[in-house]
């Protein structure tokens, strides 16, 4: 992927999320976690802090019946600007709440999963998804590139990994997306690493 690395948190997430739908042949990392969940298509969904709503269109292609909702603070199209932490719904009007990288980037957890539980239908269920530490262990320690420490996440109900192959010009990218530049030494690229994701109910 060639050109200069965009400047917004979003955009460069997006750029991202793309580069690994294509090394992982596959979309990334919506279409992972739905294959996963294997969600009945009549269900009722809120994807909280959905962005730019990528899973809500990966629902839509895959024919789900069910309603489909999304709400962020900065919506894009489709979606409805709404706090995590006070969602404008009424008690009961979903059977799938799903936090998809977004639980530990939310200032009070706490609260925003109590609201999703006020939403939920009885015997609905709330699911959350993050990166594991596997997530492009490989290339981080090719480059020489210290990882910030995760939070520490509960046992996961399962562990989704995509091996990929990462070239010199993928993880220069990938640098950029994260807005960090490095050395990268042709030499020791490509490397077989993996994207993961972990996957619990909260």
């Amino acid at each position: 992927m060639a050109g200069g690395h965009p400047a917004s948190a979003s955009a460069r997430l997006e750029a991202r999320d793309a580069l690994l739908s294509r090394l992982c042949g596959q979309s990334w990392p919506e279409g992972v976690l739905l294959d996963a969940l294997d969600l009945s298509p009549a269900l009722d969904v809120l994807d909280v802090g959905t962005g730019d709503g990528r899973l809500l269109r990966e629902l839509a292609q895959r024919g789900h019946a069910g309603r489909v909702v999304g709400v962020d603070p900065t919506p894009g199209p489709g979606v409805q600007p709404a706090s995590s932490e006070a969602l404008p719904f009424p008690g009961a009007s979903f059977d799938v709440v799903l936090f998809a990288r977004v639980l530990a980037h939310l200032p009070d957890p706490a609260r925003a999963l109590a609201e999703a539980r006020r939403v939920l239908r009885p015997g609905g269920q709330v699911w959350a998804a993050a990166h594991g530490p596997a997530h492009l262990r490989v290339t981080w320690a090719t480059l020489g590139q210290s990882l910030a420490p995760g939070d520490t996440l509960p046992e996961p109900a399962s562990t989704l990994t995509c091996p990929l192959t990462v070239t010199g010009d993928d993880a220069r990218f990938l640098l950029g997306t994260y807005g960090k530049e490095a050395e990268v030494s042709p030499h020791l690229f490509p490397v077989q690493d993996a994207a993961q994701l972990l996957v619990w109910r909260p």
